[in-house]
């Protein structure tokens, strides 16, 4: 097997609440005004999208993350009921928990919105003026359109795709954005997770995994990794497989970490030079790829 020289990338991954009023949590809050329009530029750290948020009055850089399910703010020390936390690689730990009074995104003011709160130590020094992460709890919330090339997102409560955008069908009887992918003629479940900076990753011991095991040559690779517990380093297996298929959408040449992980994932790396939208509105996502 080859090896290649260790390689750093910062990704965030899914953050999950143990527990069964986790659903009543998330939709805690409302938006004003009901009409809303905003867009900003991002910047992005690993190629993960961050943009200034407004805090309870203090402007703050959140990273954009749809496979958190709740938004979680950086304090050097927890606070409020303790919540159990499940992160990507499937360690647990204990945040604590508050409601966000005022999340401001340009003039979208969310309110009374529910928050898990941690020292995120390994990645508050990596972001600068960290704030925390933006999760679904706030994201649900709204219709976003993600122009990757340009850099730049919008936010509102009405239509922003128009007809060149194609559909990506997702599982409407969840709170998470579960989508189908096929590769090599069989179809897996994914969850689309924007906090990723992989482009496709896949838990080892999955029938994916071994799928893809008996078909390609792997290199191995280690490189540094933030999920719930903080930074670790963790060893991978990595490939290029010619093709991989969202619904009618066709992907070439995509770049598979093979790791230890909760879940098969869609990462931000994938839609690098795509528009996406995310309509909460209707339960759909959109794609319009470069031709």
């Amino acid at each position: 097997m080859k090896h290649l020289t260790k390689n750093t990338i910062l990704i965030i991954l899914t953050i999950i609440i143990s527990g069964c009023s986790t659903l009543k949590l998330m939709k805690r809050g409302s938006v004003k005004p009901n009409n809303f329009y905003f867009k900003t530029n991002f910047s992005t750290a690993k190629s993960l999208i961050v943009f200034p948020c407004e805090l309870n009055g203090e402007t703050k850089n959140f990273l954009f993350d749809t496979g958190a399910q709740v938004t979680t703010v950086q304090r050097d020390s927890i606070f409020g009921d303790i919540i159990k936390v499940r992160g990507a690689s499937n360690r647990t730990v204990e945040n604590g928990s508050e409601t966000i009074r005022s999340f401001k995104i340009g003039e979208v003011e969310f309110i009374n919105t529910f928050a898990t709160n941690e020292n995120m130590s390994g990645l508050k020094e990596k972001i600068p003026n960290f704030g925390g992460i933006l999760g679904r709890s706030i994201i649900n919330k709204a219709n976003w359109l993600i122009d990757y090339p340009n850099k730049t997102i919008e936010i509102s409560n009405k239509e922003l795709s128009n007809e060149s955008f194609s559909d990506i069908s997702i599982d409407k009887s969840v709170d998470a954005p579960y989508t189908n992918i096929e590769i090599d003629g069989k179809h897996y479940r994914a969850i689309i997770d924007l906090g990723s900076s992989s482009t496709f990753n896949v838990p080892n011991e999955t029938e994916l995994a071994n799928q893809l095991l008996n078909k390609y040559e792997f290199v191995q690779n280690e490189r540094e990794r933030y999920t719930v517990g903080g930074m670790q380093v963790i060893s991978e297996q990595i490939v290029v497989v010619p093709k991989m298929t969202i619904g009618d959408l066709e992907f070439k040449d995509v770049e598979v970490n093979l790791n230890k992980s909760s879940q098969i994932r869609i990462g931000i790396g994938l839609f690098k030079n795509c528009m996406v939208y995310i309509d909460n509105t209707n339960r759909k996502y959109g794609l319009k790829k470069p031709y």
